[in-house]
């Protein structure tokens, strides 16, 4: 009796085996299981909330479309939604901070590494794993930058020689400025280290005396004070 109570245990179980996890192809046979598992999801969820006072929400869309839910007793299905999405977001910014920040790290990062291997290969270093066509564009590529090069500094050239070139026209018209004002500023001199007979007598008018008549009246110098040495002689005798 109880070897075939264990044949029969035995034979149950390889009668009912495993069910592969995978799509039911057959219309009627995925349209029973699904009603089936969803029962006994919903059973499970309502359980869950009851055995444990957890808040539980559960929303199922059928292959048709058609719409499932189960929410706690204690629980509004909406509540629980608002709840959801406020904990999401909250969590959310500093966990989105972080992974934005990370990608621009590593952004940044492969853009140096891009950038140290160009230099370097426009110093002409590291092309051992340059092919034919790689060596043809890079030799272009410096070509290119070169008369880039020489174009801006031809353009600098022109730009200061057209400053001097101004720099050279104003000193050329302070230049003749100055020549056109020297005879002038002579004349003036002249004047000055010169002065006529007029000037003399404005200067020394109470020295000299009239002596005579004549175009040019002659004068004469008259002692401001006593001669000295007459008076020394004088007083000896």
């Amino acid at each position: 009796m109880d070897l075939m109570y264990h044949l029969l245990v035995q034979f149950g179980k390889m009668g009912r085996g495993k069910i592969e996890i995978k799509r039911i192809e057959n219309t009627s046979s995925r349209q029973v299981t699904f009603s089936k598992r969803r029962g006994g999801l919903l059973k499970k969820a309502n359980e869950l909330a009851i055995l444990c006072d957890a808040q539980v929400g559960v929303i199922i869309f059928s292959s048709t479309g058609k719409m499932f839910e189960f929410c706690s007793p204690t629980n509004n299905l909406q509540c629980l939604i608002d709840k959801y999405q406020k904990h999401v977001s909250v969590q959310g910014e500093g966990f989105g901070a972080r992974q934005q920040l990370m990608y621009e790290m590593k952004r940044m990062e492969a853009e140096n590494d891009k950038l140290e291997v160009l230099i370097r290969q426009y110093l002409g270093k590291d092309l051992t794993s340059f092919s034919l066509n790689d060596m043809i564009q890079l030799e272009q590529q410096l070509e290119s930058s070169i008369d880039k090069v020489r174009k801006r500094k031809d353009e600098v050239l022109s730009q200061q020689l057209t400053n001097l070139r101004r720099k050279e026209n104003i000193l050329e018209d302070q230049n003749n400025y100055l020549f056109r004002m020297m005879p002038d500023i002579n004349a003036m001199v002249a004047i000055d280290q010169k002065p006529g007979p007029s000037a003399m007598m404005d200067l020394f008018g109470g020295v000299y005396q009239p002596d005579g008549a004549s175009e040019f009246p002659a004068y004469r110098l008259q002692p401001m004070q006593p001669n000295l040495q007459q008076v020394g002689f004088m007083s000896h005798e």
